[in-house]
């Protein structure tokens, strides 16, 4: 599927109805639920989250669907943050293994934009969690852990390469670039984009590390 702003997103063949889930597992429903609320968000966009279409995709009530998630803002912020768990499953080792902090910030970046397409697009997803009564605290609060371990893994990064300065205002930068290359790139805004993604993903990476001291290796002439 290609996204309104000529992005490849993906695509999911339809939203189909998962395996019955055992009467009482109330844990594997709600897998079934995040899902089914996956698939309809990867196909359609926010718009496509309707809650009886989850219902119907994770072959449950209507009703069932509202016992683990009062609005679509907490679904939508549940799957979010059940994204970035599964991100992280392989964005850790991708970071462990980087030679340098410029690997690190681009590896984390790139697949940080992966999802920013899907959940980024439309409206800032993290602001939802700060909006009084929108979200569950549940749903809140795990959007908050799973960033969380994206920002510590990154900042762990940092130290390793021997960055030995104040972590809090150099992972704001380091997030604010992230989300601004994904918001520009994501979005129509690319169209007054000169330079190609992964040349600004690389100019930016070399130009934080060099003003954070972590100079980034020479590249041959």
């Amino acid at each position: 599927m290609t996204a309104g702003d000529g992005q490849d997103v993906p695509v999911m063949d339809s939203h189909r109805k998962v395996p019955a889930t055992r009467w009482g597992d109330r844990e594997q429903r709600r897998v079934d639920i995040l899902q089914s609320g996956e698939s309809l968000l990867m196909t359609g966009g926010y718009d496509a989250l309707r809650m009886r279409d989850v219902a119907a995709g994770a072959d449950i009530s209507l009703g069932t669907v509202y016992t683990y998630y009062p609005n679509k803002e907490s679904l939508f912020i549940a799957v979010f943050a059940s994204r970035l768990d599964a991100m992280m499953a392989r964005l850790a080792p991708a970071i462990t293994a980087s030679r340098d902090a410029v690997e690190a910030f681009t590896v984390t970046v790139n697949m940080y934009r992966d999802d920013y397409l899907i959940f980024g697009r439309q409206f800032d997803a993290l602001s939802l969690i700060t909006a009084e009564g929108r979200v569950q605290r549940e749903s809140a609060d795990s959007l908050r852990a799973s960033t969380g371990r994206m920002v510590d893994a990154l900042s762990s990064a940092l130290q390793r390469f021997g960055y030995d300065g104040d972590l809090a205002p150099a992972m704001t930068l380091l997030w604010a670039t992230m989300s601004g290359l994904a918001n520009h790139y994501a979005t129509d805004r690319q169209e007054f984009l000169a330079t190609p993604w992964d040349d600004a993903v690389r100019f930016a990476a070399e130009s934080l590390m060099r003003g954070l001291g972590l100079s980034p290796p020479r590249t041959p002439n």
